[in-house]
């Protein structure tokens, strides 16, 4: 069961509600590298183990090409090429967690090194950083245990990936 089919069902993931009240989200923690990220739960379709994508030509370097999902073409993106940071080498754990914008409904596969989790995070717990240092991907920061995790913007990591016009149109 993909998800999304289990969010559908229950509104749960692993027994735990995706959006809780009292100012807090649940979110999903992967890696990138060496490096800690999370998205909102909701804004996940599915997690798929890697296959090798069909190669798209005259793409940026990172765009590792397209697959096939249910008749449904997706763009998968190497996060690790598109962020800058060096993937782990020979790592059998890669995914996909397929994305989707909730506005536009435009869609797209983020490679990532590994699924660490969900977790919950208090929203009023999140540091604001500035895009000024170049950080316009991360909406944040959130200290969880001894590790600084980064909040992945979707809406400007969509935007950039599939381009402003793609993302208007899906939602047109």
């Amino acid at each position: 069961m993909s998800l999304e089919e289990k969010k559908q069902t229950d509104g749960q993931v692993n027994g735990v509600s995706p959006v809780s009240s009292g100012g807090r989200e649940q979110m999903i923690i992967f890696t990138v590298g060496e490096q800690r990220y999370c998205i909102p739960i909701l804004s996940i379709k599915e997690i798929r183990e890697f296959e090798d994508p069909t190669y798209l030509p005259h793409c940026p370097a990172y765009v590792e090409g397209a697959i096939n999902i249910r008749g449904n073409i997706v763009t998968v993106v190497n996060l690790a090429n598109y962020l800058g940071t060096a993937p782990q080498a020979d790592n059998e754990r890669r995914v996909v967690i397929i994305i989707e914008d909730g506005a536009s409904r435009a869609t797209c596969g983020l490679l990532v090194d590994s699924v660490i989790g969900i977790t919950e995070i208090a929203l009023d717990e999140i540091q604001p950083i500035s895009v000024d240092g170049g950080a316009a991907e991360l909406s944040g920061l959130v200290s969880i245990g001894e590790y600084v995790i980064r909040i992945l913007r979707l809406d400007t990591v969509l935007s950039r990936l599939l381009g402003d016009q793609a993302v208007s149109t899906a939602a047109g």
